[in-house]
């Protein structure tokens, strides 16, 4: 891809969009006369103006705000949207469009609103949107990445303008990790009902508005001056630029043509951190790779078959040819320590063994298996881990084929489980054992990609969901834990670190270490003057 100068990007936007352009939520765009100008003042003090470039790792097709396909498309959504609740810089929950929030008792939870909180339309937020929008993240027609989240409510209804109370089946005491979350946005139901395209066109009450989008170009927003917190957003507008190639997005960034990318590539990580003009914000506890089965095709259907791939990766080799040592082997707790104190009684469950992986495929009758693996092209973090399983694989006997997708493609391969083996990366929703159920739960959002499902586990994931008990909810999570590790339905390899990088210009831009992946610090960002 071609990059474009950003002042040459900046003039032709001004011109194209002017005044008489329109904005997906119907209003004329105003935008300011010089964008990257920022305000003079103290240095180190948050400054207003400017314009943040950032070379996004894909270019998003669907801006639905209940419906995530990545961490990308959440960057964009949660610069127009806001929810109830987010994750400040410390990755803990702290409120958002609630002005008040908790427990009435132990299946009631109500949320009060802020007061005069405007839509981009200049239309009210009322209880009413947010009943309408969880009715739509509830309805399984929306197909919503919250949906599975909040399983457990029963009913949302407004007690009145500003007062939303949800009713649980039973209690559930993840429920603000799920009103957190990216994708749980609150959209006007009159501009839904009447006819809006949400994943083309995007209208919500976050601090910058939507402009436009330009298929593998740009998508830009600018400030919404009517932002409930006064002082915020610091940046004129933002403008995100698609850069799969990892080698272009880190040269945009190394020559200022854009000012912060995000899937900084781990051959790279080292080179950004010893640039004194750069900086490297990331975590180490999320992202994580791993090889998923579908159960019911054979032979994958017998556990032999799927413990002697399992013990014929070669974790700590693939950690350092894939990431360059950035990260961890997982051969044990899906969680890390920072999330429960179980993880490291499960340390060292599944050692690199190929002898032993022969072994099993020869008492399962699958000598000299062919293995048929589907990953994606579009991200090295998913496609080097994928690369570098290979030699161990084939040193246990396994003849890999290896078939790499562009991304949305990958994504339908396995949702329709054209593979029976696919290598992915991806990361827990939120920062607690509960998003086990995503990967392990029979309902779960990647378990239906593996045809999977245990009894045993089903109870004791929704047992701890309604226990407040820490040490008691550590028990029943090493219990899970340790049966999906007899089962594997999938197989975990390395866990990365993964971040942004950005100027030193760029300030106020956290990644949190735990709660959850999420671009929200970018409200909050801004640009020192040059």
């Amino acid at each position: 891809m071609t990059m474009m100068n950003r002042r040459r990007f900046l003039a032709g936007a001004t011109a194209a969009l002017g005044t008489s352009t329109l904005a997906a939520c119907g209003g004329p765009v105003s935008l300011p006369q010089s964008l990257e100008s920022v305000a003079p003042g103290a240095r180190g003090e948050p400054r207003r103006g400017g314009v943040l470039y950032f070379g996004l790792s894909t270019d998003p097709a669907n801006l639905d705000p209940h419906v995530s396909t990545g961490s990308a498309s959440d960057y964009l959504r949660q610069m127009s949207y806001n929810g109830l609740l987010q994750y400040d810089g410390d990755g803990e929950i702290v409120a958002d469009l609630a002005a008040d929030h908790g427990w009435s008792d132990r299946t009631t939870y109500k949320v009060t609103l802020r007061p005069e909180v405007s839509f981009h339309d200049g239309s009210l937020l009322t209880a009413e949107d947010v009943v309408f929008s969880f009715r739509r993240i509830l309805d399984e027609k929306t197909v919503a990445t919250s949906g599975p989240l909040l399983d457990m409510v029963e009913t949302v209804e407004a007690a009145d303008r500003r007062t939303v109370v949800f009713r649980l089946k039973q209690p559930d005491v993840t429920l603000p990790f799920a009103l957190a979350a990216p994708s749980s946005n609150i959209v006007s139901k009159k501009w839904i009902e009447s006819g809006a395209d949400t994943k083309t066109q995007v209208m919500g009450t976050g601090p910058f508005r939507f402009v436009e989008r330009i298929p593998g170009v740009s998508t830009t927003f600018v400030r919404f001056d009517d932002y409930f917190e006064p002082e915020l957003p610091y940046l004129n507008a933002i403008v995100f630029q698609p850069m799969a190639d990892d080698y272009a997005r880190v040269t945009a960034l190394r020559t200022a043509t854009v000012d912060m990318i995000d899937y900084v590539p781990a051959t790279h990580v080292d080179v950004i951190t010893e640039n004194p003009r750069l900086r490297f914000v990331s975590d180490s506890s999320f992202g994580f790779g791993f090889v998923g089965f579908v159960t019911t095709q054979p032979p994958f259907d017998d556990v032999r078959v799927r413990k002697a791939i399992a013990l014929s990766i070669n974790r700590p080799s693939v950690l350092e040819t894939a990431m360059l040592g950035h990260g961890k082997p997982i051969d044990g707790s899906l969680m890390p320590s920072a999330f429960a104190r179980y993880p490291r009684k499960l340390d060292r469950t599944l050692r690199y063994d190929p002898e032993q992986a022969r072994y099993l495929l020869k008492r399962a009758g699958q000598e000299g298996l062919a293995l048929p693996v589907v990953t994606t092209s579009s991200y090295s973090v998913i496609a080097r881990p994928a690369q570098s399983m290979l030699p161990g694989l084939r040193a246990a006997g396994l003849r890999v084929n290896l078939n790499q997708q562009e991304w949305l493609t990958f994504r339908a391969s396995v949702e329709a489980r054209k593979f029976p083996v696919h290598s992915w990366g991806t990361a827990p929703t939120f920062g607690d054992p509960a998003a086990l159920k995503d990967f392990i739960g029979s309902a779960g959002t990647f378990t239906r990609n593996l045809d999977f499902k245990d009894e045993r586990i089903d109870e004791l994931l929704a047992s701890a969901r309604r226990t407040t008990d820490p040490g008691l909810r550590d028990e029943m999570y090493l219990d899970v834990e340790t049966r999906a590790l007899d089962l594997l339905p999938m197989t975990y390899t390395v866990r990365r670190e993964q971040g942004e990088a950005h100027s030193d210009r760029v300030r106020g831009f956290e990644h949190p270490p735990k709660g959850a992946w999420t671009g929200v610090a970018l409200r909050r960002t801004w640009m020192e003057r040059s």
